[in-house]
């Protein structure tokens, strides 16, 4: 139970890492052009942190590279269908619809890092 929370937490504070400190560094770009490389490096971005994660957690390599290769894909998705859906619909930053695509993202990759969890510990 302790080890569950304590990668739950370091999954929390990996999203923080990566998608406001490291996202920061990075010049902006389209993360609904497919042929952009913004979303796909920012995809690998969590997905280096998550194996980080896991395998500081868990010291199980098979496992942490399984779950960081979960999170690429599941995280290039959930990013990439938010942005398709703001841009076709024009909502911007003062837009009170884009605040909440923002905010379904965030409850889609968090429950990303529950399922996580739950993975890990029924094996």
């Amino acid at each position: 139970m302790i080890e569950s929370l304590f990668v739950l937490w370091g999954l929390f504070i990996k999203h923080a890492i990566a998608d406001l400190a490291i996202q920061s560094f990075r010049t902006p770009g389209d993360k609904s052009n497919l042929r952009n490389p913004k979303g796909w490096i920012h995809a690998f971005d969590h997905s280096a942190l998550t194996f980080v994660v896991i395998i500081l957690a868990t010291f199980n390599f098979t496992n942490a590279i399984l779950i960081a290769l979960l999170d690429y894909v599941l995280h290039f998705i959930i990013d990439y269908v938010k942005t398709v859906i703001i841009k076709k619909n024009k909502w911007d930053i003062d837009s009170r619809k884009y605040w909440i695509a923002q905010s379904v993202d965030q409850m889609a990759h968090f429950s990303c890092y529950l399922i996580y969890v739950l993975l890990l510990t029924s094996t």
